[in-house]
């Protein structure tokens, strides 16, 4: 087969979750399957050294898609002619987004249907794109994947699909994140320059991520506790961050609140590892990666109780209602207090993680694809 894969969110130094997914898929597949031919297609320029093997060909082609007016030229009038000319047997994209003028037969991956659930929390002219053209993209699929039982559930529920249409490849975790030892957490506290434990964020600043109700958590455990942790955020800002930033400049406790940015994967695994804890109560996820970092650092995990969190996080986690600061403040209190309930998680994550690996993601994703060519595409 010729596989062309849309790698647009293949971005040096900004790979974050979807972006991962595709290149640890990706990269499982190129190496596994040395008799396909990999097209990548890109929306810019790729680095020469990324995935440079020898059964892959790279294509790309502005414009940068990065607006509804961008993807739909991009999507429907670019693409189609690279392809073409690469001769693909069939497109993959694994970001959700998808063209409607392909002449041969698409797998798509759907990660979640956050615009559905919370649209005040997109962009309106992004809104409007997705109202617009996900169920197009949906339909124009030959072959449908996404992450989680729950994303699954919600894809047939609002699109009225047939179950069985749908394939759940799950996120994995990537090697860097380990345990850390006693000698290499206090190494990590000497390079922060940190003087007391503390509770960690990781991942993106925007509405859905909750990122508002964590810093009114941590004012609740910070004023109803004996325990002064800090607390850590890493990750970009990335839209509508003004009411985060309102509530940072008004915590009482602002100067233990440090903001990182974003992190490449060395760094933020071992701040990660040397946590208490990772904070991760989000109002919506098609799974979350961090929770399974977290399982992989082994630090203790608070995080929601709806969407694919319980399912991710089996009961390796404290789970909470996003909406109430107070219950997520009383998680961090009792793993401040309690050493056994950390220890108790930790155990609890070793066995959970067991059942998340990209190389089975990789190798289901590839018989999807496979499966789709060979009921679509072959003999055309």
């Amino acid at each position: 087969m010729k596989i062309a894969i849309n790698c647009r969110m293949l971005i040096p130094d900004k790979l974050e979750g979807i972006g991962w997914f595709i290149y640890e898929t990706a990269v499982r597949m190129i190496e596994d399957h040395p008799g396909d031919t990999f097209i990548l297609v890109f929306d810019r320029k790729p680095p020469e050294d990324l995935l440079d093997y020898p059964n892959v060909i790279k294509k790309w082609s502005r414009p940068q898609a990065r607006h509804p007016i961008l993807y739909k030229i991009w999507f429907d009038f670019i693409l189609p002619g690279l392809l073409r000319k690469a001769g693909a047997d069939i497109f993959v994209s694994c970001d959700g987004f998808a063209s409607t003028r392909l002449k041969i037969p698409t797998y798509l991956v759907i990660h979640d249907l956050a615009y559905i659930h919370y649209p005040e929390y997109i962009p309106s002219f992004q809104l409007r794109y997705y109202r617009k053209n996900v169920p197009r993209f949906i339909e124009a699929a030959d072959g449908l994947g996404t992450v989680s039982e729950s994303s699954k559930n919600d894809l047939v529920k609002s699109f009225d699909l047939d179950p069985g249409s749908i394939d759940i490849i799950p996120n994995g975790c990537r090697p860097v994140f380990r345990p850390l030892s006693k000698q290499e957490k206090s190494g990590v506290y000497r390079e922060w320059n940190f003087h007391r434990p503390y509770f960690i964020y990781t991942g993106a600043v925007h509405p859905r991520k909750n990122l508002v109700n964590i810093i009114r958590a941590y004012n609740h455990f910070r004023f109803r506790s004996k325990f002064d942790h800090s607390l850590v955020i890493v990750g970009r800002k990335a839209w509508m961050f003004d009411l985060f930033e309102k509530e940072l400049t008004n915590s009482p406790f602002k100067k233990q609140i440090h903001l990182t940015g974003y992190l490449e994967d060395e760094p933020l695994a071992r701040l990660l590892g040397a946590s208490s804890g990772l904070v991760y109560p989000s109002l919506f996820e098609g799974f979350g990666v961090p929770l399974l970092e977290a399982m992989h650092a082994e630090v203790p995990i608070i995080t929601s109780r709806i969407s694919s969190m319980p399912e991710v996080a089996g009961k390796a986690a404290l789970l909470v209602d996003p909406r109430n600061p107070q219950d997520i403040g009383k998680a961090m209190y009792d793993l401040a207090r309690s050493p056994e309930l950390c220890e108790e998680l930790v155990k609890k994550g070793k066995r959970q993680r067991k059942k998340f690996d990209w190389y089975q993601s990789a190798e289901q994703l590839y018989k999807n694809i496979e499966r789709t060519f060979l009921e679509f595409g072959a003999g055309d």
